[in-house]
């Protein structure tokens, strides 16, 4: 039976539970502590950015290094010094932007310092609610420009947004990362900034192969990551095309999937015993204040 030593989680649409919740559960929180005391690396692969993985992650037993911005950014959770980074290559921030204009997108400009978006942009006031800060909105983001740019996001309709991207794809797809993260929002990212590109990053720092590495995720910017895992796992409320990569489909994110596949496939070989687990639930199952709530953008 194969032992897993590394775990790569995706949060919205994954871990958190959907919206307006997105929160951990109680049972996820557990069965990230029984893998967490058996040994095994938990990684947060995620398009937020760290202040949303400090508020919504607080209280989890996160170790090492986590994957932030679509594998952007790879940091250490517990000095959130960096590890890794690939910022948008400045020769083509201004023409990615001018691209998703002309597809009538709205745009996002993501910086180290916060992300900007162009005034009026679909639902961008609800993306971050305090604590986090807000986003800023400006009439043109081009205008930002030449700052550092991590990357570059796009809001559209869900019913267009698979035309968009395509798109994208063939103006940028040989020299940038495409991806799309949530039904209504591209992203455009440097070539080597994808979340399958960190996870790889991070397995080597930490000496650990393919082979010993779970992923768990639900949309397309994670189908890099699943490809890459030894068991690779699509949540149930995941896109067909990406449950089609997966070597398991579990629930979805308003059921426990992330915790049903992790008791299933992954605690029975760190030598958990599901009938001891079901002794133990009990007032610690209703939702503790510790429970917090995820806004954002990004899958």
């Amino acid at each position: 039976m194969q032992r897993y030593r590394l775990l790569a989680i995706d949060l919205d649409g994954t871990l958190l539970t959907p919206f307006p919740e997105k929160r951990v559960t109680p049972r996820a929180r557990r069965t990230l502590e029984i893998a967490r005391a058996a040994g095994m690396t938990i990684t947060i692969t995620t398009g937020q950015m760290l202040a949303v993985l400090r508020h919504v992650c607080s209280g989890l037993p996160l170790s090492g290094p986590q994957i932030l911005e679509n594998g952007a950014l790879i940091i250490d959770f517990a000095s959130g010094s960096v590890l890794y980074e690939r910022f948008l290559p400045q020769e083509h921030i201004l023409s990615v932007l001018e691209a998703a204009r002309s597809l009538g997108l709205y745009r996002a400009y993501h910086t180290p310092e916060g992300v900007y978006v162009d005034r009026h942009t679909p639902r961008a006031r609800d993306w971050y609610r305090p604590p986090l800060p807000p986003v800023i909105e400006v009439d043109d983001v081009a205008t930002l420009y030449p700052r550092p740019c991590i990357k570059i996001a796009a809001v559209g309709s869900p019913e267009i947004l698979p035309t968009k991207r395509l798109q994208l794809e063939q103006w940028f797809g040989q020299k940038l990362h495409v991806t799309q993260s949530t039904r209504d929002l591209l992203e455009v990212l440097h070539p080597e900034a994808s979340k399958g590109q960190a996870l790889r990053e991070v397995a080597q720092r930490l000496g650990v192969a393919p082979a010993e590495i779970v992923a768990i995720g639900d949309h397309y910017n994670d189908v890099e990551m699943l490809r890459f895992a030894g068991l690779s796992i699509a949540m149930g409320n995941a896109p067909p095309e990406v449950q089609a990569v997966a070597d398991y489909v579990t629930s979805d994110n308003a059921h426990d999937g992330v915790a049903q596949a992790l008791e299933d496939l992954v605690l029975p070989t760190l030598g958990w015993q599901p009938t001891a687990a079901k002794a133990e639930k009990g007032p610690e199952d209703r939702q503790s204040p510790e429970d917090r709530q995820s806004d954002g953008a990004c899958s």
